[in-house]
Protein backbone atom coordinates (compact mmCIF):
# COMPACT_ATOMS: atom_id res chain seq x y z
CA UNK A 1 0.00 0.00 0.00
CA UNK A 2 1.48 3.54 -0.80
CA UNK A 3 1.61 6.39 1.25
CA UNK A 4 -1.02 8.14 -0.61
CA UNK A 5 -3.03 5.21 0.12
CA UNK A 6 -2.76 4.86 3.65
CA UNK A 7 -3.55 8.68 4.10
CA UNK A 8 -6.94 8.28 1.92
CA UNK A 9 -8.93 7.32 5.02
CA UNK A 10 -12.72 8.16 5.03
CA UNK A 11 -14.45 10.75 7.59
CA UNK A 12 -12.17 11.53 10.34
CA UNK A 13 -12.87 13.84 12.93
CA UNK A 14 -9.85 14.60 15.92
CA UNK A 15 -11.37 14.62 19.14
CA UNK A 16 -8.37 15.78 21.32
CA UNK A 17 -7.36 18.80 20.20
CA UNK A 18 -11.10 19.65 19.81
CA UNK A 19 -11.35 18.81 23.73
CA UNK A 20 -8.55 21.01 24.24
CA UNK A 21 -9.94 23.93 22.69
CA UNK A 22 -13.44 23.31 24.10
CA UNK A 23 -11.57 22.99 27.71
CA UNK A 24 -9.17 25.82 27.31
CA UNK A 25 -12.41 27.82 26.81
CA UNK A 26 -13.97 26.20 30.01
CA UNK A 27 -11.30 26.86 32.17
CA UNK A 28 -11.60 30.75 30.57
CA UNK A 29 -14.69 31.17 30.94
CA UNK A 30 -14.48 30.11 34.43
CA UNK A 31 -12.16 33.03 35.26
CA UNK A 32 -13.68 36.01 32.96
CA UNK A 33 -17.54 36.51 32.96
CA UNK A 34 -16.95 38.30 29.86
CA UNK A 35 -15.86 35.31 27.35
CA UNK A 36 -19.42 34.56 25.29
CA UNK A 37 -19.63 31.82 22.74
CA UNK A 38 -21.54 32.61 19.46
CA UNK A 39 -22.07 30.01 15.92
CA UNK A 40 -24.26 29.00 14.28
CA UNK A 41 -25.81 25.61 15.85
CA UNK A 42 -23.37 26.52 18.72
CA UNK A 43 -25.74 25.26 21.71
CA UNK A 44 -26.39 21.57 19.66
CA UNK A 45 -22.30 21.62 19.26
CA UNK A 46 -21.64 22.37 22.39
CA UNK A 47 -23.86 19.16 23.75
CA UNK A 48 -22.50 17.25 21.65
CA UNK A 49 -18.72 18.59 22.46
CA UNK A 50 -18.17 20.35 25.46
CA UNK A 51 -21.71 20.16 27.35
CA UNK A 52 -20.15 21.28 30.96
CA UNK A 53 -20.02 24.51 29.14
CA UNK A 54 -23.82 24.59 28.28
CA UNK A 55 -24.79 23.26 31.80
CA UNK A 56 -22.13 25.48 33.78
CA UNK A 57 -22.68 28.88 31.05
CA UNK A 58 -25.85 28.47 29.54
CA UNK A 59 -26.58 32.40 29.29
CA UNK A 60 -23.35 32.66 28.03
CA UNK A 61 -24.28 30.39 24.52
CA UNK A 62 -25.74 31.83 21.57
CA UNK A 63 -27.29 29.79 18.52
CA UNK A 64 -26.71 32.71 15.63
CA UNK A 65 -28.55 32.38 12.09
CA UNK A 66 -26.96 30.85 9.25
CA UNK A 67 -25.51 34.38 8.27
CA UNK A 68 -21.50 34.55 8.84
CA UNK A 69 -20.65 38.22 7.85
CA UNK A 70 -23.69 39.34 9.78
CA UNK A 71 -22.56 36.78 12.85
CA UNK A 72 -18.99 37.92 12.54
CA UNK A 73 -19.87 41.78 13.08
CA UNK A 74 -23.05 40.71 15.77
CA UNK A 75 -19.20 39.71 17.79
CA UNK A 76 -17.67 42.82 16.73
CA UNK A 77 -20.79 45.07 18.57
CA UNK A 78 -20.70 42.62 21.64
CA UNK A 79 -16.77 43.27 21.45
CA UNK A 80 -17.29 47.19 21.57
CA UNK A 81 -19.62 46.69 24.66
CA UNK A 82 -16.67 45.17 26.97
CA UNK A 83 -17.49 41.17 25.61
CA UNK A 84 -14.69 38.90 24.15
CA UNK A 85 -16.93 37.08 21.71
CA UNK A 86 -15.55 33.41 20.84
CA UNK A 87 -17.42 32.92 17.03
CA UNK A 88 -17.15 29.39 15.62
CA UNK A 89 -17.76 29.24 12.11
CA UNK A 90 -17.93 25.46 12.07
CA UNK A 91 -15.89 25.50 8.93
CA UNK A 92 -13.09 26.98 7.43
CA UNK A 93 -14.73 27.70 3.97
CA UNK A 94 -17.88 29.49 5.24
CA UNK A 95 -14.93 32.47 6.35
CA UNK A 96 -15.21 33.24 2.69
CA UNK A 97 -18.85 34.83 3.30
CA UNK A 98 -17.71 36.55 6.51
CA UNK A 99 -14.44 38.31 4.62
CA UNK A 100 -15.52 42.21 4.88
CA UNK A 101 -16.18 41.46 8.55
CA UNK A 102 -13.38 39.96 9.33
CA UNK A 103 -10.72 42.32 7.44
CA UNK A 104 -12.53 44.84 7.32
CA UNK A 105 -14.14 45.76 10.39
CA UNK A 106 -12.96 43.24 13.41
CA UNK A 107 -9.07 43.67 12.06
CA UNK A 108 -9.40 47.47 12.42
CA UNK A 109 -10.99 48.15 15.58
CA UNK A 110 -7.93 48.26 17.34
CA UNK A 111 -6.25 51.07 15.08
CA UNK A 112 -9.27 52.68 14.49
CA UNK A 113 -10.49 52.89 18.33
CA UNK A 114 -6.95 53.10 19.48
CA UNK A 115 -7.82 49.60 22.18
CA UNK A 116 -7.90 46.32 20.74
CA UNK A 117 -10.65 43.99 21.36
CA UNK A 118 -10.67 40.80 21.68
CA UNK A 119 -12.40 38.17 19.41
CA UNK A 120 -11.44 34.74 18.73
CA UNK A 121 -12.58 33.09 15.31
CA UNK A 122 -12.80 29.54 15.14
CA UNK A 123 -13.29 26.95 11.94
CA UNK A 124 -12.05 23.56 10.88
CA UNK A 125 -10.21 22.24 7.85
CA UNK A 126 -12.85 20.20 6.41
CA UNK A 127 -12.50 17.03 3.49
CA UNK A 128 -15.95 17.95 2.26
CA UNK A 129 -15.39 19.12 -1.00
CA UNK A 130 -14.74 22.05 -3.50
CA UNK A 131 -16.77 24.30 -1.14
CA UNK A 132 -16.10 22.66 2.25
CA UNK A 133 -12.61 21.20 1.91
CA UNK A 134 -10.50 24.35 0.83
CA UNK A 135 -7.78 26.40 3.70
CA UNK A 136 -7.66 29.98 3.12
CA UNK A 137 -5.55 30.54 6.57
CA UNK A 138 -2.93 32.35 4.44
CA UNK A 139 -5.40 35.03 2.67
CA UNK A 140 -5.68 35.94 6.51
CA UNK A 141 -1.99 36.49 7.02
CA UNK A 142 -1.74 39.15 4.53
CA UNK A 143 -4.54 41.44 6.89
CA UNK A 144 -2.94 43.94 9.68
CA UNK A 145 -4.66 43.29 12.90
CA UNK A 146 -5.22 39.84 13.02
CA UNK A 147 -3.68 36.50 14.22
CA UNK A 148 -3.62 33.17 13.05
CA UNK A 149 -3.03 29.57 14.30
CA UNK A 150 -3.16 26.00 13.32
CA UNK A 151 -2.42 23.92 16.20
CA UNK A 152 -1.52 20.27 15.56
CA UNK A 153 -1.62 19.00 19.53
CA UNK A 154 -3.74 19.12 21.85
CA UNK A 155 -1.47 20.83 23.99
CA UNK A 156 -0.86 23.43 21.38
CA UNK A 157 -4.39 23.34 21.24
CA UNK A 158 -5.14 24.20 24.44
CA UNK A 159 -1.89 26.90 25.34
CA UNK A 160 -3.17 29.32 21.87
CA UNK A 161 -7.13 28.68 23.00
CA UNK A 162 -5.97 30.52 26.29
CA UNK A 163 -3.78 32.94 24.83
CA UNK A 164 -6.17 33.97 22.43
CA UNK A 165 -8.58 34.73 25.36
CA UNK A 166 -6.62 36.25 27.34
CA UNK A 167 -4.60 38.84 24.98
CA UNK A 168 -6.22 41.55 23.26
CA UNK A 169 -6.37 41.25 19.63
CA UNK A 170 -8.64 39.52 16.98
CA UNK A 171 -7.17 35.81 16.62
CA UNK A 172 -8.39 33.16 13.78
CA UNK A 173 -7.78 29.84 15.08
CA UNK A 174 -8.09 26.66 13.11
CA UNK A 175 -8.10 23.23 13.49
CA UNK A 176 -6.86 20.51 11.18
CA UNK A 177 -9.99 18.21 11.60
CA UNK A 178 -7.55 15.34 9.92
CA UNK A 179 -5.00 15.13 12.15
CA UNK A 180 -5.76 11.59 13.68
CA UNK A 181 -5.46 11.29 17.60
CA UNK A 182 -3.86 7.78 18.24
CA UNK A 183 -0.25 9.41 18.57
CA UNK A 184 -1.64 11.33 21.28
CA UNK A 185 -2.63 10.42 25.24
CA UNK A 186 -5.22 11.99 27.40
CA UNK A 187 -2.22 13.60 29.22
CA UNK A 188 -2.08 15.90 26.51
CA UNK A 189 -5.18 17.67 27.34
CA UNK A 190 -5.66 20.13 29.39
CA UNK A 191 -2.01 21.13 30.91
CA UNK A 192 -3.11 24.78 31.59
CA UNK A 193 0.28 26.08 29.69
CA UNK A 194 -0.05 28.83 27.74
CA UNK A 195 1.35 28.62 24.43
CA UNK A 196 2.25 32.56 22.91
CA UNK A 197 1.59 33.61 19.14
CA UNK A 198 4.81 34.28 17.25
CA UNK A 199 6.35 30.97 19.19
CA UNK A 200 7.22 27.92 16.62
CA UNK A 201 7.51 24.58 18.48
CA UNK A 202 10.95 22.27 18.19
CA UNK A 203 9.28 19.12 17.48
CA UNK A 204 12.87 17.20 16.58
CA UNK A 205 16.15 18.80 17.58
CA UNK A 206 18.00 16.58 14.68
CA UNK A 207 21.69 17.56 14.35
CA UNK A 208 23.63 20.49 13.25
CA UNK A 209 23.91 20.69 9.52
CA UNK A 210 21.35 18.50 9.06
CA UNK A 211 18.06 19.34 7.33
CA UNK A 212 15.57 21.84 8.61
CA UNK A 213 12.29 20.67 7.71
CA UNK A 214 9.36 23.62 8.87
CA UNK A 215 5.77 22.68 9.10
CA UNK A 216 2.61 23.27 10.26
CA UNK A 217 -0.92 21.44 11.14
CA UNK A 218 -1.74 18.46 9.59
CA UNK A 219 1.86 17.72 7.76
CA UNK A 220 3.57 17.64 11.12
CA UNK A 221 2.05 14.36 11.50
CA UNK A 222 3.17 13.48 7.93
CA UNK A 223 6.81 14.86 8.59
CA UNK A 224 7.71 13.00 11.76
CA UNK A 225 5.79 9.71 10.11
CA UNK A 226 8.68 9.94 7.13
CA UNK A 227 11.77 10.71 9.32
CA UNK A 228 11.58 7.93 11.74
CA UNK A 229 14.44 6.39 11.87
CA UNK A 230 16.29 9.97 10.58
CA UNK A 231 18.31 11.47 13.29
CA UNK A 232 19.93 14.36 11.61
CA UNK A 233 16.82 16.60 10.53
CA UNK A 234 15.55 19.47 13.08
CA UNK A 235 11.50 19.61 12.80
CA UNK A 236 9.90 22.90 13.66
CA UNK A 237 6.00 23.21 13.96
CA UNK A 238 5.45 26.90 13.28
CA UNK A 239 1.78 26.35 15.33
CA UNK A 240 1.36 30.61 14.67
CA UNK A 241 1.62 31.29 11.10
CA UNK A 242 0.98 35.05 12.24
CA UNK A 243 3.15 36.49 13.79
CA UNK A 244 5.62 34.23 12.71
CA UNK A 245 8.29 32.90 14.97
CA UNK A 246 11.45 34.59 13.13
CA UNK A 247 13.91 34.70 15.79
CA UNK A 248 14.14 31.00 16.51
CA UNK A 249 14.26 30.39 12.50
CA UNK A 250 17.15 32.96 12.45
CA UNK A 251 18.43 31.08 14.93
CA UNK A 252 18.16 27.64 13.34
CA UNK A 253 19.67 28.94 10.26
CA UNK A 254 23.07 29.50 11.76
CA UNK A 255 23.08 25.74 12.45
CA UNK A 256 21.67 24.35 9.03
CA UNK A 257 22.23 25.03 5.49
CA UNK A 258 19.20 22.86 3.99
CA UNK A 259 15.36 23.93 4.16
CA UNK A 260 12.30 21.90 3.31
CA UNK A 261 9.34 23.84 4.01
CA UNK A 262 6.24 21.15 3.65
CA UNK A 263 2.90 22.85 4.02
CA UNK A 264 -0.93 21.36 3.49
CA UNK A 265 -2.13 24.34 1.90
CA UNK A 266 -1.35 25.15 -2.05
CA UNK A 267 2.47 27.07 -1.71
CA UNK A 268 1.49 29.74 -4.70
CA UNK A 269 1.24 32.61 -2.51
CA UNK A 270 1.56 30.79 0.40
CA UNK A 271 3.06 30.52 4.20
CA UNK A 272 5.99 28.41 2.79
CA UNK A 273 6.72 31.11 0.12
CA UNK A 274 6.64 33.76 2.48
CA UNK A 275 9.37 32.28 4.57
CA UNK A 276 11.20 31.29 1.52
CA UNK A 277 11.09 34.73 0.75
CA UNK A 278 12.35 36.31 4.21
CA UNK A 279 15.12 33.81 5.17
CA UNK A 280 16.33 33.67 1.67
CA UNK A 281 17.70 37.83 1.78
CA UNK A 282 19.28 36.83 5.08
CA UNK A 283 20.62 33.75 4.26
CA UNK A 284 21.13 33.68 0.35
CA UNK A 285 23.95 30.68 1.00
CA UNK A 286 20.50 28.12 2.08
CA UNK A 287 18.95 25.59 0.47
CA UNK A 288 15.40 25.67 0.39
CA UNK A 289 12.80 23.58 -1.64
CA UNK A 290 8.78 23.87 -0.86
CA UNK A 291 5.96 21.00 -0.65
CA UNK A 292 2.52 21.61 -0.54
CA UNK A 293 -1.02 20.89 -1.66
CA UNK A 294 -1.92 20.73 -5.18
CA UNK A 295 -3.16 24.01 -6.82
CA UNK A 296 -6.58 21.81 -7.61
CA UNK A 297 -10.22 22.48 -6.36
CA UNK A 298 -11.08 20.18 -3.79
CA UNK A 299 -13.16 17.24 -4.46
CA UNK A 300 -15.79 15.23 -2.56
CA UNK A 301 -14.01 12.22 -2.70
CA UNK A 302 -11.71 11.74 0.57
CA UNK A 303 -9.07 9.43 -1.78
CA UNK A 304 -8.75 11.87 -4.55
CA UNK A 305 -8.51 14.85 -2.18
CA UNK A 306 -6.02 12.81 0.50
CA UNK A 307 -4.03 12.94 -2.90
CA UNK A 308 -3.53 16.29 -3.42
CA UNK A 309 -1.31 16.04 0.09
CA UNK A 310 2.68 15.49 0.00
CA UNK A 311 3.41 12.44 1.17
CA UNK A 312 6.19 10.65 3.60
CA UNK A 313 8.05 9.69 -0.48
CA UNK A 314 7.57 13.06 -1.61
CA UNK A 315 9.48 14.48 1.91
CA UNK A 316 12.01 12.57 1.88
CA UNK A 317 13.19 12.81 -1.64
CA UNK A 318 12.62 16.58 -1.21
CA UNK A 319 15.70 15.99 1.62
CA UNK A 320 19.35 15.46 1.19
CA UNK A 321 20.96 13.66 4.15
Amino acid sequence: MTTTQTQARPFVRNRLIRDSISRATYDAMKCDPSIYLFGEGCEPKLHYDAPYILEEFPNRVTTLPISEDGNVNFCVGASLLGLKPVYDAISADFLYRAMDSICNTAAKLGFVRGQEPTIVIRAEFLTGGPTTGQRPEALFTHIPGLRVAVPSTPRDAYGLMRTALETPGVTLLFEDREIQDGEFEEDDLYLGEPVHFGDASIRRYGERGGPLVLTYGVMRQVVERALEGFERPRVIDLRSLYPIDWKRLDWCMSRHFQVLIVEPDIPYGGIGAEIVAQLAERFPATQFRRLGAKRETVSANPVAHAGLLPTQEAILDALIF
